[in-house]
């Protein structure tokens, strides 16, 4: 990292990252070109999980090679006066698979349900976790930077 005052690795920054974000973008190996997708997701100790149709490219894609590299951001603020973005974010690389054991399933798909607070049925009834995919992240990597307002412990206006 060319700044390295603005690494993160703690622990705890990557719990606030990971538990702040909205949405994961997920990289794909398609060949000569990355494949790249927003997704939900939840974190779950050291993996990730992510739900999907159950069919389509992505899936077809990590059938074919598992490595994955993924970016998430929290606290994001362009600040147009100082022509700057302040900012907290993770890279991660990982292996992807799908996930064909029933209770793990359900467990994922019900934590999306918590961490979105969706209003599906909790927990999923048996015949939703047989109609979706679950894909799982082992992460194998991290590496957290955050761009922040001088003075500041977060991207708000000082």
């Amino acid at each position: 990292m060319r700044l390295s005052k603005r690494e993160c690795s703690e622990p705890a920054f990557f719990d606030e990252v990971f538990a702040k974000a909205e949405d994961l973008f997920l990289a794909l190996n398609n060949g000569d070109f990355p494949y790249l997708i927003s997704l939900n997701f939840v974190r779950l100790d050291q993996r990730i999980y992510l739900h999907s149709a159950p069919e389509g490219t992505k899936l077809d894609l990590i059938r074919k090679d598992g490595r994955v590299a993924f970016s998430l951001a929290a606290d994001v603020r362009i600040d147009r006066e100082k022509s700057s973005t302040y900012y907290k974010s993770i890279c991660g690389t990982g292996r992807a698979s799908l996930v064909e054991d029933t209770e793990e399933k359900r467990l994922a798909l019900d934590s999306l349900a918590e961490r979105y607070a969706a209003r599906c049925p909790r927990p999923a009834p048996d015949a939703n976790v047989r109609r979706v995919a679950v894909i799982r992240i082992d992460i194998l990597s991290l590496t957290g930077k955050r761009c922040l307002p001088e003075g500041a412990t977060s991207p708000e206006p000082v």
